[in-house]
């Protein structure tokens, strides 16, 4: 049950980890990062060090880790112990190459060297799935042969960098972030603040519907049937672990394939509107345009890129 779920997430997985920075941290320094509006996820090419986030506890990372941050709480990078000096980020700033920037602690000495992304705070993208851990996460791959060689060539790419650069390491960041994500929701013996809404094995059969069939006529009803569940135990136990309604789960997961097929194929618009579910061609652009801010034939002009967030809003009544 949990490969099938994880291989219909994946498939709607289509959030963009945007890199951002690469962080230098001398040895016995700190790198001090005032509450972002975003996710941050930092990789750490070489170097070890700890992390603390708000007043929390300091968790250590070595090489070859990735670190997950909740948006809007402060956090720390480097020494945990004794540290000689601690560097604002924000005060410590400098272009680095091809759009990123580069904060530094101490001297600039890269003791430990990260590479730094963020994924929009609105998390639509991925479903609402950042959404569930508020909590950081530190996961060593280390001992991850296809992992290690993504973080041998994000390496190169920040010591070498060059048209381009921004561009190869964020389609490594996704490549890694997925990796993070199949470890998390296959490993039972993991407990991760990230997939624990994922095990829920009542509200399972009625996800990988909605996943595998987006198009299908859902009502609250049909998918507590799915569940063995009365439709108000569906609805509320759904609505505790997810922090959304199934309706409003449905319209994201439709309305995110549709962004997908407008920006990578030539499918007329009616043609994927049907396809997801949608009555009319105005109904779908309706719901797309309040998601996305801006209309599915402008979407794909502008391939599919992006240009403006998903804003969170109503969606309990999908066409």
């Amino acid at each position: 049950m949990q490969t099938d779920l994880l291989d219909r997430l994946l498939v709607t997985l289509a959030v963009r980890v945007r890199s951002f920075s690469v962080c230098r941290i001398q040895q016995g320094w700190r790198l001090d990062f005032s509450p972002f509006d975003a996710i941050t996820i930092h990789y750490v090419l070489r170097g070890s060090g700890s992390l603390q986030v708000g007043d929390g506890p300091w968790q250590s990372f070595s090489p070859h880790s990735i670190i997950i941050v909740p948006s809007r709480q402060r956090h720390v990078l480097g020494e945990a112990d004794d540290f000689v000096g601690e560097a604002r980020a924000e005060d410590h700033c400098a272009l680095h190459a091809d759009g990123l920037v580069r904060f530094t602690a101490g001297d600039g000495s890269p003791d430990t060297l990260l590479v730094c992304g963020q994924i929009a705070d609105t998390h639509t993208g991925a479903l609402g799935l950042f959404e569930l851990f508020q909590g950081p996460i530190v996961e060593d791959f280390a001992a991850n042969a296809i992992l290690q060689a993504s973080f041998e060539l994000m390496l190169a790419e920040v010591a070498s960098p060059g048209v381009g650069t921004q561009a190869m390491t964020e389609v490594l960041m996704k490549q890694c972030l997925i990796l993070l994500l199949r470890q998390h929701l296959t490993a039972e013996a993991i407990s991760s603040p990230l997939m624990t809404a994922f095990r829920e094995p009542k509200l399972a059969p009625a996800v990988i519907a909605i996943l595998e069939t987006p198009g299908a006529a859902f009502t609250v009803e049909s998918l507590a049937t799915l569940s063995g569940m009365s439709r108000a135990a569906f609805a509320e136990r759904f609505s505790d672990v997810f922090h959304q309604g199934p309706m409003e789960f449905v319209q994201q997961v439709r309305l995110r394939i549709a962004a997908r097929l407008l920006g990578g194929t030539a499918l007329p618009v009616k043609v994927i509107a049907t396809t997801i579910g949608y009555a009319s061609r105005s109904a779908f652009s309706r719901a797309f345009e309040a998601m996305y801010a801006v209309s599915p034939s402008n979407y794909r002009r502008f391939g599919g890129q992006e240009e403006a967030e998903p804003e969170p809003v109503d969606q309990s009544n999908p066409a």
